[in-house]
């Protein structure tokens, strides 16, 4: 044990980290956005409806309902009409006015500036995001069918020659207004008139991306080639720019019922779903992965009901496959499409073991991923996630690989070099699809020697019911040979009425371990409850020789369904298969019992005579038959039920297969096959079993047996025969009695055969 210990907490030896818990202050960092529409005359058809769809969808579709939108329609100026139309100011997302704001964008008239006057939509919407707060996101969206162009007296002069030149210019000066600005730019442009080198000049001269260095989230120009695709393309670029994660699109025609599906990551903590109608009287019901009905309430957020466009806000989503059920009244039908918008609200937790690490000690730097439930822990919910460590300090600066590690944890050992002193930065960096890039820096004082003393605590389970405790074990090794007190603090929610046992210890030379309780009061509430554990040598300044979170979950006592549901089950389930078994072979029993296909006859001097009697019932376990001797020749006569006194009784013996004859008189006799019995002077009864395969071992196989277990075996040829001579064994000299008469058995005699006195031999008697 102690050599164990030696290595496993040598002072300054590095151990896993236990997890961290969760951030309820965390939530999707709110963007400031403005959607700028085209309105200009080139617009033909359904073309301003799928821009108006594509605005409305930004306005409403946004995960955090603190972000701010503005949506502006553009042309040209003409007169005194402005080229712009702030149909929408800078609004929060959560106001209703959002909702119909993009319902008066409209097609421009040549009286109104029917063009595209892209600088100075630009410069509009930047002044409208100037009033962002400080640090927040400001992103630009510009949809449009054809590249800018004005008339004379439109803004830019009367010189046809020279208005593309100065046209030229005012966008130069828009972009650069952007850029100082802060404010990104994502063209978006449709139709067969667009200039998409212009509009990668738009991308190009706003601000950079606020999510990574990644070239996939860099602003870019989208093309497409007509407005039904601007709504899917607008949601798709909408997500890069805001650092979020979108799904695949789902999409029908609705004639009636029809469902639609959208599966969300493990990972995503904040999901807008997304339904875009032709149609508003379509309506849209959605449904989680379990198949429960959501609306309003907790964590849900419907908007946009009756109108073309419909979304619904989900904190903390269910991961994995939700449906939206669309119904169309009678006389309507129509596309409808569905993505959710979703992003991991996460952020980096870094840890240090030992947390006071001294110059020239193994430290095991940690970084764990954080939600507002909890850490991430499940490969699902990690996929896709890369975590970079950073370390930097007086004579240190390092980018450190971390490895991923269990319980979510991403790790590396590192020995902080000789000589450094002063305070030393961890870092650690999330990146991943979907995520903001995330970081989270500790900071500690380094210096001096290793603690003398190394600890680990080991923890029994931490699932109790109310009034229970956990137990811990710290487990130490001393170094210096001298005496030290260990002390275990816990920081809990004082509600909780914590106590704990055996808290405190001293401890010297050597290796050992010591067990501490936590106690809690009786009524404490159900659910998890997370507080910090460390262990500090109180002889050493409180020194903090172990940190970390702890999380115990109480849960109520099982009830008896909880405690023995198993074993009910296994019950029944054996009970069920006895009851199979014993049904199984009372089945079978009856069916060795079963008379069968079984033809009865009377033989004289070992020959049948008269006619095959057979059961009027081969399925019933009797057959009945009434010996008729005052004819030529005698016959047997079935009989529907017995007569009593009169009637012969056949039954199956299960055993054998063979049969049990019960005569008029209460007597049995037993019946083999191929062997018949004397039931009268010069008359004897045999039988046939049509379930036995003719031709014996050699012959060909038995069909089967549906009665029972003598069908399936190969018999000789049941030909008549004497009665001495048997299928069933050799040669045995015959008693004329039968085996229940009281008669001599025959004696053969001498000679190659016996005389006629003996039954069965001899000429047949007349």
């Amino acid at each position: 044990m102690a050599a164990v210990l030696g290595l496993a907490l040598a002072p300054g030896s590095a151990r896993a980290a236990d997890p961290p818990v969760g951030d309820p202050s965390l939530k999707v960092a709110p963007i400031s956005y403005a959607v700028l529409v085209d309105e200009s005359g080139s617009l033909q058809g359904p073309d301003l409806d799928r821009e108006k769809d594509a605005a409305a969808l930004a306005a409403i579709g946004e995960l955090s309902p603190e972000s701010r939108v503005g949506v502006v329609g553009f042309g040209s100026g003409a007169g005194a009409k402005s080229p712009v139309d702030v149909v929408c100011p800078m609004t929060v997302v959560s106001d209703p006015a959002v909702t119909t704001c993009a319902g008066k964008l409209h097609a421009r008239t040549d009286q109104e500036g029917n063009n595209t006057d892209i600088p100075a939509a630009i410069k509009q919407g930047v002044s409208m995001l100037r009033s962002a707060p400080a640090g927040q996101p400001k992103v630009l969206f510009v949809l449009t069918d054809g590249a800018m162009a004005v008339g004379p007296d439109e803004g830019y002069g009367n010189d046809q020659a020279r208005i593309q030149g100065e046209l030229d210019k005012g966008l130069t000066a828009a972009l650069a207004e952007a850029k100082g600005a802060g404010v990104q730019i994502w063209p978006l442009g449709f139709g067969t008139g667009i200039d998409a080198a212009q509009l990668t000049r738009m991308a190009d001269g706003g601000a950079p991306s606020i999510c990574s260095e990644r070239p996939e989230d860099k602003p870019k120009a989208k093309t497409v080639k007509d407005s039904g695709e601007v709504v899917d393309t607008l949601r798709k670029a909408f997500a890069t720019a805001r650092c979020a994660g979108v799904t695949q699109t789902d999409a029908t025609n609705v004639d009636g019922e029809a469902d639609l599906h959208v599966t969300i990551p493990a990972i995503a903590t904040d999901v807008v779903i997304q339904v875009q109608k032709a149609n508003e009287q379509i309506e849209t019901t959605f449904f989680d992965p379990e198949g429960k009905q959501v609306a309003n309430g907790p964590g849900f957020e419907r908007r946009g009901q009756g109108s073309r466009t419909e979304t619904l806000r989900i904190s903390d989503p269910a991961a994995g496959r939700w449906r939206i059920h669309l119904k169309a009244p009678s006389g309507v039908s129509g596309p409808v499409s569905a993505a959710a918008l979703w992003q991991g609200v996460v952020k980096s937790y870094v840890q240090l073991n030992p947390p006071q690490p001294a110059v020239g000690e193994p430290v095991r730097f940690s970084v764990f991923l954080q939600t507002r439930e909890g850490n991430l822990t499940t490969k699902d919910a990690l996929e896709g996630v890369k975590v970079a460590g950073h370390i930097e300090g007086a004579g240190i600066k390092a980018d450190i690989p971390l490895k991923a590690g269990d319980k979510g944890e991403f790790f590396s050992e590192y020995k902080i070099p000789g000589g450094t002193s002063g305070q030393v930065s961890f870092t650690g960096t999330i990146t991943a699809p979907g995520v903001a890039g995330n970081r989270d820096v500790k900071t500690v004082s380094v210096g001096g020697a290793p603690s003398p003393v190394g600890v680990e605590v080991n923890w029994g389970d931490s699932t109790i019911e109310p009034g229970g405790g956990v137990t811990g074990t710290v487990a130490w090794k001393v170094n210096d040979g001298k005496s030290h007190t260990l002390r275990v603090l816990a920081d809990f929610d004082p509600a909780l009425g914590l106590r704990i046992t055996g808290a405190e210890k001293q401890v010297s030379a050597g290796a050992d371990e010591f067990d501490f309780k936590l106690v809690f009061r009786d009524d404490i509430a159900k659910g998890d409850h997370t507080g910090r554990i460390r262990v500090v040598d109180t002889t050493d300044g409180d020194r903090v020789l172990y940190d970390s979170p702890r999380t115990v979950t109480v849960e109520p006592p099982p009830g008896f369904w909880d405690r023995y549901l198993w074993l009910v089950i296994g019950a029944v389930v054996l009970l069920a298969l006895l009851a199979a078994l014993f049904d199984f072979l009372r089945r079978r029993r009856r069916r060795s019992r079963l008379i069968g296909p079984i033809a009865l006859s009377l033989y004289r001097d070992g020959q049948p005579i008269g006619v095959e009697t057979r059961p009027l019932d081969d399925r019933a376990e009797a057959m009945w038959f009434r010996l008729d001797t005052t004819g030529y020749p005698p016959q047997l006569v079935p009989l529907y039920q017995q007569e009593p006194g009169n009637s012969w009784t056949v039954r199956r013996i299960a055993a054998t297969g063979n049969l049990d004859v019960e005569t008029p008189l209460g007597s049995h006799l037993q019946l083999d096959m191929g062997r018949p019995i004397e039931i009268e002077p010069g008359l004897a009864l045999g039988f046939r079993d049509d379930r036995v395969a003719p031709g014996g071992p050699s012959g060909p196989p038995s069909s089967g047996d549906s009665y029972g277990p003598y069908g399936n075996t190969a018999t000789a040829t049941p030909t008549a025969r004497p009665y001495a001579e048997s299928a069933y064994g050799p040669e045995q000299p015959y008693n004329p009695y039968g085996p229940y008469g009281s008669g001599p058995g025959a004696d053969p005699g001498p000679g190659s055969g016996p005389d006629d006195t003996t039954f069965g031999y001899g000429p047949p008697r007349t």
